[in-house]
């Protein structure tokens, strides 16, 4: 019977969208009984290690099934080693010889060089060639994280693409005791849980609810800095917290924010994670006019799609009844984006494969 190797590189200290994905696909993996292979260590000695055993299911591993993540490979082939030449060329034969003999996949959630010129961001000629490398190998299959994102690397390469957008896991009863007296006001409350770094629209948000009536509650990693200046009181920073008490914090609001701006080309063709995080913690959407965003829930009664110049206005006019009903359409079809009911059906059409 053939093996289906699954590769990943997890590292459970860390909480963002990347991770989650990776979590999540695992959990899909190990359903079906792959061999799951975690390439992740702090620890530099277990991750030769662990490198050495990948290098040998790829280089004597025949007519089985592998699975790995675009992430786990630059872990196994960090990019400031395969910058030179013949560590480049290494890797990539290594990789040419695993598609050769089996069936491989590659997932993709971000193209990092892409990514790297919106969010402003050293580019390293190494990551481009890295991934122009990488997408254009014709035996492998490709899954991407956004439609608009397969298409756009199509475009580049005829390679074999299918596409799994991000998901979210299933809200839980999950507690939380902080800020209490903030979720429970009667106000309309706008959250935005995700990264904080500035140059990531946070300040245009932060303007956007200035003297506004309605709260806006921030969440996630990086930002420290918030707590440094002095946010209006109507918005609060409440920290950053694990997934189930995120989404917890999240269900007791009305509506989320994905403010990225939709002159950036990145933000247009990839799919922010926390679009399915909101719905599946029950609550709609507001976000800037993105297209993958738009392709997937313009006219769903899920989500507001309006430039970030116009937020101001909608958070005045938005009221009870319009956020109610959007809440049913959300209510109806979040098990659409749970990551249970998205990957089984990929998953089991890897492993029925022929």
């Amino acid at each position: 019977m053939k093996k289906i190797y699954y590769f990943s590189h997890i590292n459970n200290e860390m909480n963002d969208g990347g991770q989650s994905r990776n979590k999540a696909f695992t959990q899909a993996f190990d359903a079906i009984g792959a061999v799951k292979i975690n390439v992740y260590s702090s620890n530099n000695f277990m991750r030769f290690v662990y490198l050495i055993n990948c290098l040998r299911i790829f280089l004597l591993s025949k007519n089985n099934r592998i699975f790995i993540h675009q992430g786990t490979i630059i872990t196994l082939f960090p990019l400031s080693i395969i910058k030179y030449r013949f560590p480049f060329w290494l890797a990539f034969s290594i990789l040419r010889k695993a598609i050769g003999s089996n069936s491989v996949t590659i997932e993709v959630n971000d193209l990092p060089y892409e990514q790297s010129i919106d969010l402003e961001l050293s580019v390293s000629k190494v990551t481009k060639l890295f991934q122009d490398k990488l997408y254009g190998f014709r035996d492998a299959k490709y899954v991407f994280a956004s439609h608009r994102m397969a298409e756009y690397i199509r475009t580049k390469s005829k390679i074999n693409c299918d596409v799994v957008i991000n998901g979210s896991n299933e809200l839980t009863n999950a507690t939380v005791d902080l800020a209490s007296d903030i979720l429970a006001s009667p106000a309309r409350k706008f959250i935005y849980a995700g990264g904080l770094s500035k140059g990531r629209q946070i300040e245009e948000l932060v303007s956007s609810f200035k003297g506004k009536k309605s709260l806006l509650v921030l969440i996630g990693e990086s930002g420290q800095w918030l707590k440094e200046i002095n946010l209006p009181e109507n918005i609060f920073y409440l920290g950053e917290f694990p997934e189930s008490q995120a989404q917890a914090i999240v269900s007791k609001c009305d509506c989320g924010i994905i403010p990225y701006d939709a002159n950036r080309f990145y933000y247009n063709i990839c799919y922010p994670t926390k679009a399915s995080f909101y719905i599946a913690s029950g609550i709609p959407f507001l976000s800037t006019p993105l297209l993958e965003l738009m392709d997937i829930f313009e006219g769903s009664g899920m989500a507001y799609f309006l430039p970030i110049n116009e937020w101001g206005t909608f958070i005045d006019d938005s009221n009870e009844i319009d956020f109610q009903k959007s809440k049913v359409s959300v209510g109806t079809r979040k098990h659409e984006f749970y990551w249970k009911r998205i990957l089984s059906h990929y998953v089991e059409k890897i492993y029925f494969a022929n």
